[in-house]
């Protein structure tokens, strides 16, 4: 009987041992040190395991377990539960002071989306923005021929033959003052778009992935990238695939007090991205876009485009 319960208790420890490290993950307030990147994203899915270790553990009389159990799942419970309030509900705005911007982002996987299908979504969803990521000149192309500079007759594009380091925009509106974000691994352009009469800075993102050996790469890309953007008192908009999840100390530092997440601000739920197309379904919210935090936002939506290893996130944006 004492093997039975020593067995049980270290089945149990050994299950809830990866919990407990993504509890500590997203605790701490830093996220540069090896694996920590990696296990962060992992935030949203650990409570649903926790949640039944917790109830074997408890009346198993699992003391200790079950108070490090409880905490743990007290905090994926408070880091998860606001991508589910929806916004307050406010008064629309007046069209003679506001302007309205769908956005849609899209990582390419090296240049192997659709186009076809990249621009029927555009034209389904009146997008009046299109940040792509992964922008090769064989996709360029081949968005040109499918009709999408008929629809989004202005872009600002930096297409990369070797796969995941172009970048472009497209915009209904005029782009005025190109600029790039100098010495990333993947190109970063913004413009400035103008939005209902308010100069807005669009910016793509793509900083390179938190892999095993690049995490100071991954995260010296988001500190510029959150240097520069809290240098510009333009309004801002900033969408793509970020290779980082809300759970990321070093995303919500880029947020700060000045930048919020369309899709927590929408409280529909994690919108998840990654990986798309394999037997795995979407796990991790990687894609993103990130307004300033006076600017409402609704409709925030992944979908599916033919290609691609990512989902498209689209969101409509108020800018007052």
């Amino acid at each position: 009987m004492r093997f039975v319960r020593g067995l049980v208790s270290l089945v149990l420890w050994v299950l809830a041992a990866p919990l407990l490290l993504v509890a500590l993950a997203r605790v701490l307030p830093f996220d540069n040190v090896p694996p920590l990147p990696l296990i962060a994203p992992f935030t949203p899915w650990a409570g649903l395991v926790a949640l039944p270790l917790l109830v074997i553990a408890l009346f198993s009389r699992r003391w200790v377990l079950t108070v490090l159990l409880t905490a743990s799942l007290a905090g994926f419970l408070y880091w998860t539960a606001p991508f589910f309030v929806p916004p307050p509900a406010t008064a629309p705005a007046d069209p003679a002071d506001a302007g309205t911007l769908r956005v849609m982002t899209l990582n390419a996987h090296l240049g192997q989306a659709d186009a076809e299908a990249v621009v029927d979504l555009v034209e389904t969803q009146h997008v009046e923005v299109l940040a792509v990521q992964e922008l090769t000149p064989g996709l360029a192309s081949a968005l040109s021929d499918a009709g999408l500079d008929d629809l989004l007759t202005h872009s600002f594009t930096v297409p990369a033959d070797d796969g995941p380091g172009g970048s472009g925009l497209w915009s209904s509106e005029p782009l005025t003052e190109p600029e790039q974000l100098r010495g990333t691994s993947f190109s970063m352009p913004s413009a400035l778009v103008d939005v209902g009469g308010t100069d807005v800075r669009v910016s793509v993102a793509h900083p390179y992935p938190p892999l095993p050996g690049e995490t100071a790469t991954w995260r010296t890309e988001l500190v510029e990238l959150t240097g520069r953007l809290h240098a510009d008192e333009t309004p801002q908009i900033v969408a793509g695939d970020f290779n980082a999840t809300y759970d990321h100390a070093t995303f919500r530092d880029l947020l700060g007090s000045r930048f919020v997440d369309a899709t927590r601000e929408w409280g529909s739920g994690p919108a998840v991205t990654w990986p798309e197309g394999s037997r795995v379904p979407p796990l991790f919210a990687l894609d993103h876009v990130v307004v300033e935090r006076d600017m409402p936002v609704s409709d925030v939506v992944p979908v599916q485009v033919a290609g691609t290893d990512h989902r498209a996130l689209l969101a409509t944006v108020v800018v007052r």
